[in-house]
């Protein structure tokens, strides 16, 4: 297609604004809403008395701190994955601290424990004493003192660094018009095609401008479980801000005998032109196959 005739490529890449609203509404969700949900969680954390369903409460915490977190940098148009990242870091950090208060305020007995939220040196002192005792018995074993506080690490590592992954993850994949000041968040198949026989080969000749090696693809069977995926965000706004992912995809059959899908990313967020698009919308239908 001469559409994809060694034109000038670009790679999108998040512009890394901020917007004041952005700022003003991450910073009072993380202080308002997230240690609402941290003396929620810690309140649980201590009422279940199955250790094995608390692990499934760590990682259900994590995902709804951490998509609240997206939902909000998103709606405020956050695009500096840095600072975001160290923004939600800290507010990790709180609800970490929060679901201690309120784990802690369960074995005191009293309401009026959660108070010492604002007293971070008293909450610490508690968490001291808890470390001698013991906090559970798990097929007999109470874990205290050097163990225990290994323990606890692994499950600050799990809330803090979780929820900054979620938050990050769920925005770095999506690309923003700077025209239009909106989320390219309508996402497309473009259509699927035969496997890449050289990827590594595929790949330097895009980087490199060449992105006539698109012509070689052709339309893949539908039995086929082996094939290349083009999917394509764009801006519904505009229509004029386009970015493809090529994936390499094989289906298998995992342990319970269902298909799985495994995909390999083999370009990441390459803008196109409407021309260029164009050329790859005939690629997919069955006339130029």
């Amino acid at each position: 297609m001469n559409e994809l005739a060694n034109p000038t490529v670009k790679f999108y890449r998040h512009s890394g604004k901020v917007s004041l609203l952005g700022l003003l509404l991450i910073g009072i969700t993380g202080c308002i809403g997230v240690p609402i949900l941290g003396l929620l969680y810690g309140v649980l954390i201590r009422v279940i008395p199955f250790i094995y369903i608390d692990g499934f409460l760590v990682f259900g915490y994590v995902f709804v701190v951490g998509s609240i977190l997206a939902y909000v940098a998103k709606f405020g148009k956050i695009r500096n994955m840095i600072l975001l990242g160290l923004i939600v870091f800290f507010i990790g950090l709180l609800a970490d601290y929060a679901g201690w208060v309120g784990w802690l305020t369960v074995m005191a007995g009293d309401p009026a424990f959660l108070m010492e939220f604002f007293l971070p040196t008293d909450i610490i002192y508690f968490i001291t004493v808890v470390a001698k005792e013991g906090a559970w018995t798990l097929s007999g074993t109470t874990p205290t003192g050097g163990i225990l506080y290994f323990l606890w690490l692994l499950e600050a590592f799990a809330v803090v660094g979780g929820i900054v992954y979620v938050t990050i993850t769920s925005l770095a994949k999506t690309p923003f018009c700077e025209d239009s000041e909106r989320w390219a968040d309508k996402r497309t198949q473009i259509g699927a095609f035969t496997p890449i026989s050289n990827i590594p080969q595929f790949r330097k000749e895009v980087k490199q401008g060449n992105l006539s090696v698109f012509n070689a693809l052709k339309p893949s069977p539908t039995e086929d479980r082996h094939f290349t995926t083009l999917v394509l965000h764009e801006c519904e706004h505009c229509k004029n801000f386009f970015v493809l992912n090529v994936d390499d995809v094989t289906l298998v059959a995992n342990n319970k005998g269902k298909t799985e899908a495994k995909s390999k990313r083999v370009i990441s967020n390459l803008m196109l032109t409407p021309f260029q698009l164009a050329g790859l919308k005939k690629l997919a239908s069955p006339e130029t196959a």
